[in-house]
């Protein structure tokens, strides 16, 4: 946290952290170790402190976009909708929309509402209660409704959910 801050510009932040916290820097770099109150000397890994240098960022809709081109050297346009779509990216259009409230099994804490389209599929469902809650990469999510686990390749409606339902989101990890 101390070091974000420091590379957002925060610094008078990032020292308060470390004052609350009753580490000392020394050396002003966090890189050569800090020491805490009792006097404990902690080495910090570069790799930890660092930003990394030789990371390639590249852009989603550019990689889907190459992907998505036909044998011809052509952008299918339906391809690359439907990639969209599956990956919770798609355009919603505002007749097409539907709130969808999802009861979390691994907390008691409030609903999860997801605005979906109507054509999605419950895949893309998943993905996006994922994304909302921070489900680390390994948690798995199914959706049940009226006792029955929904099937991931077929859409809300197709499976006979009605608009204002509840589903259940069984968050396994």
């Amino acid at each position: 946290m101390v070091i974000g801050l420091v590379g957002d510009g925060e610094v008078e932040n990032a020292q308060g952290i470390l004052d609350a916290a009753g580490v000392t820097v020394p050396t002003g770099d966090l890189v050569n170790g800090v020491y805490d109150e009792a006097g404990n000397f902690y080495q910090m890994p570069e790799q930890v402190v660092g930003d990394p240098d030789n990371v390639v960022v590249e852009d989603d809709d550019a990689v889907e976009a190459e992907i998505a081109k036909g044998e011809d050297g052509e952008m299918d346009e339906e391809e690359l909708e439907r990639r969209r779509e599956e990956k919770g990216k798609g355009v919603l259009k505002s007749g097409d929309t539907i709130k969808v409230r999802a009861r979390l099994s691994d907390r008691g804490g409030p609903d999860v509402v997801i605005m979906l389209s109507k054509e999605q599929s419950v895949r893309v469902l998943i993905r996006k209660i994922q994304d909302e809650i921070g489900i680390p990469g390994k948690g798995k999510v199914r959706i049940a409704y009226l006792g029955k686990i929904l099937k991931e390749g077929e859409t809300l409606l197709a499976q006979g959910w009605r608009e204002g339902h509840v589903v259940n989101a069984l968050v396994f990890q």
